[in-house]
């Protein structure tokens, strides 16, 4: 490009010799003078500038961190006010459900669980309503595990898709008033409304899965086991007790589709005539204790000390052979938790040997607020760290839970086999319990090293942490639910 006459020499020199434009700018802005700017009050600007990081550091220190920080106080105060908040709508909606289930419970007989999920049938649970009318600052004292369990079912079933109806299984009453899915059922209601829907007047379709939840020995062997153990004391002694533990629902295993529970092959063998297998539900416990707790044991002291640890049915439970025994042994001792020696006509026909020294009698155990098992005046860990053994000759149990709950205290069992442990749990079977072979059995512990009989307390507590805790029964029990919804 070359300049016309109409193009003056500056723009051929800017837009047509780019090169030269900076060199330009540069020897005007050096020829230009430099006046400082004069304000109206006589000061005047630096002439330049240096960055100062320590000024600029204090400066945000001091005005902009303390704003920061109060803006992130306020959130977190926002957040936690309507955790609070969240909390405490939470806590009126417990109550709320709680007295609507006490009132359906009183007016209908049932309390209702309703799904956590999106909703795919409706499940009836015959056992226990309690678990699930308390309120929030209520709690159960009974150690039973059962308490857990129903609650545990029912959740179970909840968190499938499924609205769970609950009844108390003593309700002899209540009948079906809508289609179930499932049907679950631990005594003697299957056989009622089984044989009900046979007549047209119950709902129960053909395609509801009925189960039977097992937590004995078959109702007819039960009630055999106890008429032959007071037969046996009434020949001893003379002495007619009534039975404490009758159990009901001679042919309710015949009515259902699946039969699940509690047990080892000896109590699964007293349903054999039904011919239906027994899906095994390992029994959850109350409280686990660690090992670090039990250590301290001394067993050569605690060799001499034995547990009897059952709930009510003492005679079924064998309590009248341990008593007996333990009467012709003074300088052995036993200690006797549980509300068996509370019943009116044992206590009245072994007055005199409850009396003794070397026997020891505590009420049935309770759970403090802080969730430990108390006994009286002690916790029951104190009193299973006395012990080196549980000597419970049952007649019938589904599993013991007293069995498992003193295993985890790190007390070897000495049991029949109808006490339910399974057979590769470690114990001593008593094969048939006698006033002498509990004797001999006492005597042998007794003469048992101190670091044997440790040995045999870890065996125990590793055993029944690795089958019986409630994250193993939750599992078990989720298990069969998937294996009898599936398609």
């Amino acid at each position: 490009m070359s300049p016309n006459k109409n193009t003056s020499p500056v723009a051929f020199i800017i837009f047509c010799r780019p090169e030269y434009t900076k060199k330009v700018f540069a020897e005007i802005w050096a020829w230009w003078p430099q006046q400082p700017f004069v304000v109206a009050n006589g000061l005047r600007t630096p002439t330049g500038v240096t960055l100062s990081k320590e000024y600029g550091h204090a400066f945000y220190e001091k005005i902009f961190r303390s704003q920061v920080t109060l803006i992130r106080q306020q959130i977190r105060r926002w957040i936690k006010s309507d955790t609070v908040h969240f909390e405490r709508l939470k806590w009126y909606y417990r109550v709320f459900i709680t007295y609507r289930n006490k009132v359906r419970r009183r007016l209908y007989g049932t309390v209702t669980i309703h799904t956590k999920t999106q909703r795919r049938g409706t499940v009836l649970l015959s056992y226990l309503t309690g678990p699930f009318s308390l309120l929030p600052w209520q709690r159960f004292t009974d150690p039973h595990t059962n308490y857990w369990e129903c609650s545990e079912i029912a959740r179970l079933f909840s968190m499938r898709g499924y609205e769970v109806d609950v009844i108390d299984a003593s309700n002899t009453s209540f009948m079906p008033r809508k289609p179930y899915n499932v049907v679950v059922d631990v005594r003697q209601n299957l056989e009622r409304w089984c044989t009900a829907s046979a007549n047209g007047t119950s709902p129960l379709q053909a395609s509801c899965k009925k189960v039977m939840h097992i937590t004995s020995s078959e109702s007819g062997f039960q009630n055999a086991a106890e008429a032959a153990r007071l037969a046996d004391l009434k020949q001893r002694h003379g002495v007619i007790i009534p039975a404490q533990r009758v159990e009901a629902g001679l042919n309710n295993p015949a009515y259902a589709d699946f039969l699940e529970g509690f047990g080892n092959k000896t109590v699964h063998a007293t349903f054999a005539r039904f011919n239906k297998p027994i899906r095994h539900i390992p029994i959850s416990v109350t409280q686990t204790f660690e090992i670090s707790e039990i250590s301290s044991k001394n067993f050569a002291e605690a060799r001499k000390h034995f547990l009897f640890f059952s709930g009510g049915g003492a005679i079924l439970k064998g309590l009248d052979l341990v008593v007996e025994a333990f009467a012709t042994m003074p300088d052995l001792h036993l200690h006797i938790v549980g509300p068996a020696t509370y019943e009116k006509e044992f206590r009245s026909t072994y007055a005199q040997e409850l009396t003794l020294p070397n026997i020891s009698c505590y009420p049935r155990p309770r759970i403090d607020k802080a969730g430990d098992m108390v006994v009286g005046n002690t916790t029951f860990i104190a009193i299973a760290n006395t012990c080196a053994t549980l000597i419970y000759p049952s007649a019938s149990e589904g599993t013991s839970g007293a069995v498992i709950q003193a295993m985890h205290a790190g007390v070897f069992p000495i049991v029949t086999k109808q006490t339910g442990l399974l057979e590769e749990a470690p114990a001593i079977i008593l094969e048939k319990p006698t006033v002498d072979s509990i004797c001999r059995q006492a005597r042998a512990i007794e003469k048992t090293a101190p670091e044997t009989l440790e040995k045999m307390a870890r065996a125990a507590w590793n055993y029944v942490r690795e089958h019986h805790t409630k994250e193993h029964f939750s599992f078990a029990y989720g298990q069969f639910i998937d294996d009898i919804l599936r398609p």
